[in-house]
């Protein structure tokens, strides 16, 4: 947890002092070699931790965490997709774009893409179920709770 923390805790700070409102997340990031594994590349398991550095800087910039903690509502990840399309070597830069791009039902559905100028790395579809004093919100509460955050998807040209 430690680690979490000591990870986690610069997104926040730097990113509650830029609360600008955005519904993107632009962030730069390098491979840090303890996210290397033994074939030379950033580890499947590193991928979900710099993901969610995309999705702490977009709720905390945008205004959405505020709004949570106001409603007393808490989001958490119900489900989480990594499509790798190509490897991150150790030290390497990539850009990491996040958007919240719809809501689908009870699930706000965030996307993640890594990149290396235009080329799509890796894409991670996150689905977080939001949860109120009673639970899981339904998928009116939910859609109320989060649709002025919505934006349209990152146009990927070159995924391929």
């Amino acid at each position: 947890m430690l680690a979490y923390v000591a990870r986690m805790l610069p997104v926040a700070v730097r990113s509650s002092r830029r609360r600008d409102g955005a519904l993107v997340s632009r962030l730069n990031r390098r491979v840090r070699l303890g996210d290397v594994d033994i074939n030379g590349h950033m580890n499947q398991a590193a991928y979900a931790l710099v993901m969610e550095e995309g999705r702490m800087d977009l709720v905390l910039r945008s205004g959405l965490f505020a709004h949570f903690r106001a409603e007393g509502l808490r989001p958490v990840v119900g489900e989480q997709r990594l499509v790798y399309r190509r490897e991150l070597k150790p030290l390497q830069r990539f850009e990491m774009d996040t958007r919240l791009v719809r809501i689908d039902g009870r699930l706000v559905v965030f996307e993640s893409h890594l990149l290396v100028g235009e080329r799509v790395h890796t894409l991670c579809e996150a689905k977080l179920l939001v949860l109120g004093e009673d639970g899981v919100l339904s998928p009116e509460a939910t859609r109320e709770a989060c649709a002025r955050w919505i934006t349209d998807p990152l146009p990927v040209q070159n995924w391929h």
